[in-house]
């Protein structure tokens, strides 16, 4: 059984290296204007996950949008997402220079955030699925900042020792073991940085928001709870794509936890100030938001509809 599955995992993988190698041997470039007729054309023919994609677009910007503003935020935000991998194939390329080059903000954003962790210790840094997310991370480990963040290790070990090299090791701690957590807070009061994605719906009850105009939906409890466990603020950070491989960081002010606050009030402030300056990006910029997770945001938590429907 486990030869079985060693032969699977590295079948896999060599077809995977095979792809990889293949879209890297060509500029990024390229393959975001290919990748943009590809998609134009499969958004005009078959439209997967069409109504699913309109009904929440429409549910954020109302049901009047019309059908063609619908497809592009669609469109690009699934060639938003496959660049990331795109780029992700490039990432040990793209040393200091590189950065500064393709990323606005980088040297500004480095001086604050430093300055931030020189005067509280470390920070949690906290990003919604806009932009390359990904390149956040990456842009971090070159500037050489200690960086960490909770994940879920790939199936295949293969892939998850590529991805973890892509990423330029930053440590991912497995957010299924108690431990981690413990670990999370050593890192954050040694001076290190917490990455969190946190714009995505919680399964259970955990810190209740206003999300898009609706109350009481879970986000998760992550942000606060380090940010308040280690006694260090919150950084929001923001990637914007300006085109294939040229981005802007967005790097917001840093939110303080109050100790002397009650806990719950406190992690409701957290997590709704960090939503709202989400919110408003997204507003600005709907293509760039990822509108395909499969948690999506709005959806109510099993408890709440089993009451709705009196089940």
């Amino acid at each position: 059984m486990k030869a079985r599955s060693s032969l699977r995992n590295w079948t896999e993988y060599v077809a995977f290296r095979a792809i990889q190698m293949l879209v890297a041997a060509f500029p990024i470039r390229w393959v975001g204007g290919a990748l943009h007729g590809i998609l134009r054309f499969i958004f005009r023919v078959w439209w997967p996950l069409r109504d699913e994609t309109t009904a929440r677009v429409r549910e954020v910007f109302g049901a009047d949008t019309p059908v063609e503003r619908v497809r592009v935020i669609a469109r690009t935000s699934v060639w938003n997402m496959v660049m990331n991998f795109v780029e992700l194939f490039h990432a040990r390329r793209m040393n200091l220079d590189y950065l500064r080059a393709h990323l606005e903000g980088t040297d500004a954003a480095k001086e604050k955030l430093q300055g931030i962790i020189d005067r509280y210790g470390g920070a949690v840094i906290a990003l919604p699925h806009m932009g390359n997310w990904d390149l956040a991370g990456v842009a971090c480990a070159r500037f050489g900042f200690s960086l960490m963040a909770v994940g879920r290790p790939q199936n295949n070990p293969l892939f998850e020792r590529w991805y973890r090299g892509a990423r330029l090791n930053f440590q991912t701690v497995d957010r299924k073991h108690p431990s981690s957590f413990v670990r999370v807070a050593h890192h954050l009061k040694d001076g290190g940085l917490f990455a969190i994605l946190p714009d995505v719906r919680h399964n259970k009850p955990a810190i209740p928001v206003t999300v898009f105009g609706k109350p009481d939906v879970q986000l998760g409890k992550g942000v606060s709870k380090f940010a308040r466990m280690a006694n260090v603020p919150v950084v929001p950070f923001m990637m914007e794509r300006l085109n294939a491989d040229h981005h802007r960081l967005h790097l917001g002010d840093p939110i303080l936890p109050d100790l002397d606050a009650d806990a719950d009030a406190d992690a409701v402030r957290i997590t709704q100030r960090v939503w709202d300056l989400f919110e408003a990006r997204i507003r600005e910029q709907p293509e760039q938001w990822f509108w395909f997770n499969r948690r999506w945001i709005l959806t109510p938590l099993y408890t709440q509809t089993r009451h709705k429907h009196g089940s």
